[in-house]
């Protein structure tokens, strides 16, 4: 696909554990999903290209763990920026959207998340949060009951984050 291509990401937070995750996708000039194998960055390239470019940053590919023990929590999933998100379960109030959360890289990403057309996912709102927030926004976001509450969870969110901002 025109624009699209899978490349080699050497340095691929998960390719530290497993060889295998060391491709990422070329989509505009920017490097998404580093720490992929290479039939999911294939498989990448192709749902990549039905998303909007704009949209492209909130993509996550989902990737098979076999050794990771999430205790019935799942998929996983690798974020834009190379980072694994754990699906957590479904929104109590939103259809088809998963709450989701990552490590600490140094701050949570936590937020939902949804399939998209092709075989991917997507963010439908994120937030990094310090390990002291995680448990607020968790329970902020599943206490959301349309997207206008979405919304303002993100917003607050984000304004809480600006406030610890160096």
């Amino acid at each position: 696909m025109a624009g699209i291509e899978v490349i080699r990401a050497p340095d691929a937070p998960l390719g530290g554990g497993d060889p295998t995750r060391r491709h990422a996708v070329l989509a505009d000039g920017l490097v998404l999903l580093p720490g992929l194998t290479r039939p999911e960055a294939d498989d990448a390239c192709r749902w990549l290209g039905a998303m909007a470019g704009d949209d492209r940053p909130l993509a996550l590919a989902e990737v098979a763990l076999p050794v990771v023990l999430t205790d019935g929590a799942g998929p996983h999933l690798l974020d834009a920026d190379g980072g694994l998100v754990l699906a957590l379960g479904p929104h109590p109030a939103i259809a088809g959207a998963l709450v989701a959360m990552g490590a600490p890289t140094p701050l949570h990403a936590v937020g939902l998340v949804t399939r998209v057309g092709g075989g991917g996912w997507a963010w439908l709102a994120r937030a990094r949060v310090a390990d002291s927030g995680r448990v607020d926004a968790l329970d902020g976001l599943e206490a959301v009951v349309d997207a206008s509450g979405l919304r303002s969870w993100a917003a607050r969110w984000a304004a809480v984050m600006s406030t610890l901002a160096p």
